[in-house]
This record gives structure tokens, sequence and C-alpha cells, in this order.
């Protein structure tokens, strides 16, 4: 007895309907879960406030930072996001979840040093992602900081020369 053949366009269609219900069922909740004052006190670390951590359809709740470091508020937001963003995008929703004003420069110098130290936040091409997005994004700079690792770190001759004429008076280098 021979098996009918699988209709898969019909199985992706089944799928694709759960999903689209389901997604819709989820907005439901997280909307409902943002909805504050209704008879309850939000308490803290609970998702409708007090230092909570709702972000709702792609806007940041007003305290939904609060608490969180700039790296981990970027890491919150990129998450809840899921897709990459400027440094000035992740600073209006830094604002919007309850965070103090940054300068760009400092937020852009505080993400890239997670990103030099940590890792779990990378630049790719000016726009900030999380780096399980991207495993196989390989950062520029670090292919240069990895040949020169290899490299053996005592200094050349030539360079002991630099060192000394930097270090002695311009007049003792000549006359030596």
């Amino acid at each position: 007895m021979a098996t009918p053949p699988i209709d898969y366009d019909a199985v992706l269609a089944d799928l694709e309907a759960k999903k689209a219900h389901l997604e819709s069922a989820i907005a439901a909740i997280r909307a409902v879960a943002g909805m504050a004052g209704l008879g309850n006190a939000p308490t803290p670390g609970s998702p409708s406030g007090g230092g909570g951590n709702s972000i709702v359809n792609g806007k940041p709740a007003p305290d939904a930072f609060l608490g969180k470091s700039i790296p981990e508020a970027a890491k919150m937001y990129l998450t809840s996001q899921r897709r990459k963003l400027s440094t000035q995008e992740l600073m209006e929703a830094m604002e919007a979840g309850g965070l103090p004003g940054s300068k760009y420069q400092t937020v852009y110098a505080i993400l890239s040093r997670r990103e030099n130290k940590v890792g779990d936040i990378v630049n790719i091409k000016g726009d900030w992602a999380l780096a399980e997005w991207y495993p196989n994004y390989v950062k520029k700079s670090a292919k240069k900081g990895a040949a020169s690792t290899t490299e053996d770190s005592a200094p050349d001759a030539g360079d002991e020369d630099l060192i000394e004429s930097m270090t002695e008076p311009s007049g003792s280098a000549q006359s030596a």
C-alpha cells in the first residue's frame, strides 16, 4: 500500500495560518500587559511598571530601562526589535525607556567598548546588532589584532633606538 505524497504547500499554508494566529494572540497579551492603572498598582519588576522591562509595539515603557546601563538597555531593546538599529534609534529608545539623555559620541563609545570587551553587541556597517544574530561575523580590526599577537612581542633593536631618541633631550641625541 503506497502512501499518498505529502502536499507541502498545504502544510506550509496551515502552519503560516497558525503562526499568524499565535502572533496576534501574543500581541494582544503584550498590549494587555502594557496597560497600567487597571486597579492593581504595578510592582517593581513587573512588566507594567516600577522598573519593569516592557516594550510594547516596539516602544519601551517609560520605566523600561530604569536601573539599566546603556549596554544593558541597548541589548534589551535590540532583543525586542530583532533587527539592527542605528545609534540614534537606540538613544531615542533609551530616553523613552527612562534613561537620561546622552550624547551620540558617548553612547557610541560605550557600545564600541562593549563590542570590544564583551562581544555580545556588534557594529555592522554603522548599525548595532546582537552578536548571536551574526555568528560568522568577524570584525575587520580583529584580524589585524590577531596578526599582531602572533608576532614576537620583544621590541626590535630599531625600536630601542627610537625610544631612546624620544626620551633624550634633542641636543644629547645628536652628540652621542
